[in-house]
């Protein structure tokens, strides 16, 4: 596997990641993975929208089960991961050309549909070239045209410098990775190629530091489990889980690898999928790059857990119990 140097998916270039991805066993794996930490969910956000005094209520206790349960809907709909796509392809599609009107004007005329809630993707956008061309406009012609006619929260016209390698290097060196994310949501599209050059590079970071736990229980902590487990490089988050003693998690992962990589060696071994720690052991032997390291962080594990039962053992013996 080789990691493009633009960014996205390429394990199988031709191979979409949207039906995986959109399957409802992916979404499940990837919605119960990212976690919901109530404290981190609804946290203050520096967005600079004005922030509503505490209230501070006396409740029955089905008034209290009847608020955790709206907090459980609303954490859901702020947890809506960002769909993964292929990259879009160019546009090319020539309407006409009139080589009669070649050099009447040294500019391009764009001509944009402007009908009140149309779909951006459906509204027609032509552009009349200098050379007499008439063709459809590309998807940044187009993009610009709709953020003019009908801007978009937190989109701009030309992208911000914090996109641009040298920014965006700083910016990851200092570990805000949710704060570019959420940036690269809200000024390109899920199938830009820059978009999906700035995530990969987000991921990448994200996993070379193994900072894991900065995205969870955020939207984009489903998205990169996907991604990395997608280019076949789950071995780091399995060691960082399994140092967190989250084996549940592990298995999950293990789960969502063998969902994308169905011809897996592993997927064709007959292990219960409620024995955690046998599937990661199945996962180790047959389908790691990492063999070694994975073997020693397991033995780390169960070592930790022996500790803590003999500790456990030991309590209960001095208490006569």
């Amino acid at each position: 596997i080789t990691h493009n140097k633009d960014g996205g998916y390429c394990d199988t270039p031709d191979r979409d990641p949207a039906p995986v991805f959109f399957s409802e066993n992916v979404q499940t794996i990837l919605k119960k993975i990212t976690g919901t930490d109530f404290n981190k969910v609804f946290r203050q956000r520096f967005d600079e929208k004005k922030l509503s005094p505490p209230e501070y209520k006396f409740m029955t206790d089905e008034e209290l089960k009847q608020k955790m349960k709206n907090a459980e809907r609303l954490s859901s709909k702020i947890l809506q991961m960002p769909p993964v796509l292929k990259e879009r392809q160019a546009i090319s599609n020539i309407l006409s050309r009139d080589p009669a009107i070649t050099g009447f004007e040294n500019c391009k005329f764009v001509f944009t549909d402007i009908t009140y809630g149309l779909p951006d993707r459906k509204r027609l956008v032509v552009v009349r070239d200098p050379d007499g061309t008439l063709r459809q406009a590309s998807w940044e012609e187009a993009e610009r045209m709709n953020q003019i006619y009908n801007p978009r929260p937190g989109r701009k016209l030309k992208p911000p410098k914090l996109f641009q390698e040298e920014h965006l290097t700083n910016v990851l060196e200092r570990g805000e990775y949710e704060f570019v994310l959420d940036s690269a949501c809200a000024q390109f599209e899920p199938d830009d190629p820059e978009y999906l050059r700035i995530t990969s590079v987000v991921y990448e970071s994200v996993d070379k530091k193994r900072c894991y736990q900065l995205l969870h229980s955020t939207r984009h902590y489903g998205p990169l489990c996907f991604y990395l487990t997608w280019n076949k490089k789950i071995e780091n988050l399995l060691i960082s889980l399994l140092q967190q003693e989250k084996l549940e998690a592990c298995a999950d992962i293990v789960r969502l690898y063998q969902l994308i990589h169905t011809d897996c060696k592993s997927k064709m071994i007959n292990v219960d999928p409620n024995q955690h720690l046998e599937l990661l052991k199945a996962y180790v032997e047959h389908d790691s790059l990492q063999q070694q390291q994975l073997q020693l962080a397991i033995q780390a594990y169960q070592e930790i857990v022996r500790e803590r039962q003999q500790y456990n053992e030991n309590v209960k013996t001095a208490h006569g119990l």
